[in-house]
């Protein structure tokens, strides 16, 4: 019996391990966005404010909340300055369950931009999130296209 006791205590507490990370992570990114949210003010301020990871290599991510205001895509993260994405700047957007190095997620979404010169960032977040990222990158890409800048 002493095995079975053993087994569970084993068991909560990579369940513990598992857990307590990942809900201080998000706690981390919701005071990031509240500061940000509590700084931003005027004409410029964001659109669109999502928790998100942006994606350092194949496993790495950093943790952050990526924004869309009039003029660019920011990324912000506690770890690492801002990563700007000027608006005018972006030829491809694609969003999905299959990161670019082939790994494929399975509860969230990753949602790649492309920029000019080859340049390209990958953004994890949960499926509403990137829902909300498809809608309002798209109503831009057709105010784009509508004052004769092209489509993406």
């Amino acid at each position: 019996m002493s095995w079975l006791a053993g087994g569970l205590a084993a068991a909560a507490l990579a369940l513990l391990l598992l857990r307590v990370p990942r809900r201080l992570i998000r706690r981390g990114q919701d005071r990031l966005a509240r500061s940000i949210l509590a700084r931003e003010a005027g004409p410029d301020s964001y659109h669109l404010l999502t928790p998100a990871e942006r994606f350092i290599g194949a496993y790495r991510r950093i943790p952050g909340v990526l924004g869309m205001n009039r003029s660019a895509v920011v990324f912000e993260s506690a770890f690492e300055g801002p990563t700007v994405l000027p608006l005018a700047e972006i030829r491809k957007i694609v969003s999905g369950k299959v990161v670019s190095t082939g790994r494929r997620l399975f509860r969230d979404e990753v949602l790649r931009i492309e920029v000019e010169g080859g340049g390209r960032a990958e953004f994890q977040m949960p499926h509403a999130s990137v829902y909300q990222w498809r809608q309002h990158l798209g109503r831009w890409a057709a105010r784009r296209k509508n004052a004769g800048e092209g489509a993406l």
